[in-house]
């Protein structure tokens, strides 16, 4: 019987170590968890040494490109796993949805897993090797599942997962579409009037002792006017600019620092960060994944880098014996209820389950929050505009009421 050696917490939160027999490492995280131990690592055993071999082994790439939808990634694995739950075998599921499968691109990869699996490689291994479509939480899932014998259980709880992802994303962008093209628009509209027709009209105007705001507009007029193609290239070369700066890492640090700092949107992408933080960690550790692993694996889920140096610290002070909660509370980011939470998981070996109620609790803000700002999106940009559009119409009004008077 395989021999695992293994590192955790027990109920009164202090660092042990030590090695135990098991027919699987699933198993030997079943007897673990019994025994009243959260483990961080196990490592041993034929089982573990070649699930770990799935999950690191170096990528093959296959030609063509890997940039697949969420919507289609999300459709396979809820398809698979429906294909797992009527005992239809894997090889047969793969075959099939590769048959069937109507993006020429996504079809090449899923026949390169289907002849990886049917050589003999693991499932998860198959899917390591294309990262840019099955990412790393989905590899480390699948491993979890073909090493305890519930990739079915295991692809359903990722699809459900995959799914509420996507929908999100789709409130987002639904919510966000109208305020876009108001913005738009109205962008549109002024720039016309301010390049292209104001000019011929403000003529009329040539000589005479003009009010401020007409004053303002016609100087805007004629700077857009002899002027519009320069800024349109500045606002080129600006935004190709920018994107290099947020591509490059100092950019993007010093990007995800300002934008923490914001009024109101800061503590909205801290509560979605730690929301998806939570969600993940909490699928991992449910799977019986040990905590270490599933840091790291759960760390390539965080797009803020200051949010992702904190968990990388934690995983630091993690392996070091120290609690995960003392290690994300020397962080002014992650709220005294979610450490206390977390707290209270390691000392009662519930850290999954606790892991789930923060996710819950913060999906629920975030999106209450989201829906609150883009409510009131849509009235600012309104109010905006029509201010806008009067400045010009008053500027526009007020020296032809000057003319009525010297008229009369």
């Amino acid at each position: 019987m395989p021999v695992f050696e293994y590192t955790g917490f027990n109920v009164e939160g202090k660092s042990v170590a030590g090695t135990l027999e098991a027919p699987s490492e699933r198993d030997a995280l079943q007897a673990l968890s019994g025994g009243g131990v959260i483990p961080v690592s196990i490592a041993g055993g034929s089982e573990a040494a070649a699930g770990h071999g799935a999950a690191t082994g170096r990528a093959r790439r296959t030609p063509g490109r890997e940039r697949i939808s969420v919507a289609r990634r999300t459709l396979f694995v809820r398809e698979l796993a429906s294909f797992l739950h009527a005992d239809i075998p894997l090889l047969e599921a793969l075959a099939v949805l590769c048959s069937q499968e109507e993006d020429p691109h996504f079809r090449t990869i899923l026949e390169d897993v289907h002849d990886r699996v049917q050589g003999g490689e693991a499932f998860s291994k198959a899917l390591a090797v294309h990262p840019r479509v099955f990412p790393p939480l989905l590899v480390t899932m699948v491993r979890v599942g073909e090493t305890g014998g519930m990739l079915a259980k295991v692809l359903e709880q990722m699809a459900v997962w995959m799914e509420q992802e996507e929908e999100v994303q789709k409130e987002i962008r639904g919510a966000m579409t109208y305020p876009i093209m108001i913005l738009l628009l109205g962008v549109a509209t002024v720039i016309i009037l301010l390049t292209f027709v104001l000019p011929r009209i403000l003529t009329i105007f040539a000589g005479m002792r003009l009010p401020l705001p007409t004053r303002i507009l016609m100087g805007s007029s004629d700077f857009m006017s002899h002027w519009w193609k320069w800024l349109l290239v500045g606002g080129i070369v600006l935004g190709y600019g920018l994107r290099r700066a947020l591509r490059a890492d100092w950019g993007k640090r010093f990007w995800d620092r300002a934008a923490l700092r914001l009024p109101i949107f800061g503590k909205l992408m801290i509560k979605a960060s730690i929301a998806r933080f939570a969600r993940a960690s909490a699928a991992l550790l449910g799977s019986g994944v040990p905590l270490l692993e599933a840091l790291r694996v759960v760390r390539g889920l965080v797009p803020n880098t200051v949010i992702l140096a904190i968990i990388e610290g934690s995983i630091e002070r993690v392996t070091r014996g120290q609690s995960l909660a003392r290690a994300l509370g020397e962080s002014p980011v992650f709220p005294p209820s979610v450490i206390h939470l977390l707290a209270v998981g390691e000392r009662t070996g519930r850290l999954g389950e606790m892991f789930e109620r923060v996710a819950q609790a913060f999906e629920k803000q975030t999106r209450a929050q989201i829906k609150i700002l883009l409510n009131l999106l849509s009235p600012m940009l309104i109010v905006c505009l029509a201010v806008l559009v009067a400045f010009i119409a008053i500027s526009i009004l007020l020296p032809i009421f000057e003319m009525n008077k010297l008229v009369r």
